[in-house]
């Protein structure tokens, strides 16, 4: 997966709008984005970062290399969120009182409960040779406790889940077992969606 970050993020850099640079009260930053507010000036890394500024100061946030190696132009506009003066930035950002939490990716998910906010992202590995979406993951609650990820179970007082889209679990008189395939090479190789293990990929054309 190296080599594709490496060339999808050079011609992210290179198609991408010049930065720019901002100044407030003697302090400059320069990069994308550029926000200032109560003496501080902040701008995010790359163009699709995002930044916001609150009470509190100006906060910056960038998507992972992984995420925007894989979606390239297609990668979704982050936000962010802000509560007490207290900003985060991602996806699917959600608040509970005076606490918020994102995804770091457009395939995680965040569940709030009484316990706080719980986000999750799928691992870089389960990403295929394509800028499709995942399955969408999911989130079982229980007593306030969370998991989220895929083909979740609830049974005796535990919960869990599979960490890629093949994985599965199942209940047994343990408790609940979890499995994921090796996706060690998702990215590198094009899909093959005659295996049941990356049934939820499009097959790539080889080069």
């Amino acid at each position: 997966m190296p080599w594709l970050i490496l060339v999808a993020l050079g011609w992210l850099q290179t198609s991408a709008a010049a930065p720019a640079c901002i100044r407030n009260s003697g302090k400059t930053a320069c990069g994308y984005n550029c926000q200032a507010a109560h003496g501080q000036v902040a701008c995010s890394r790359m163009l699709s970062g995002v930044c916001a500024a609150s009470s509190e100061g100006v906060v910056c946030w960038d998507p992972p290399d992984w995420a925007r190696a894989h979606y390239g132009e297609k990668l979704p506009r982050p936000h962010c969120i802000t509560r007490a003066g207290q900003t985060q930035c991602g996806y699917h950002c959600q608040a509970h009182d005076d606490q918020i939490n994102c995804a770091q990716s457009p395939d995680g998910v965040c569940r709030a409960t009484a316990l706080g906010v719980t986000c999750w992202d799928p691992p870089p590995s389960a990403y295929c040779a394509d800028d499709l979406a995942l399955p969408r993951p999911m989130c079982v609650t229980l007593d306030d406790a969370v998991a989220c990820g895929y083909a979740c179970q609830v049974r005796n007082g535990q919960l869990a889940c599979a960490s890629t889209p093949g994985g599965r679990c199942e209940v047994v008189p343990e408790g609940i077992v979890c499995f994921d395939p090796d996706l060690s090479t998702c990215g590198v190789t094009p899909c093959v969606p005659e295996a049941a293990e990356r049934s939820w990929c499009v097959k790539a054309a080889v080069p």
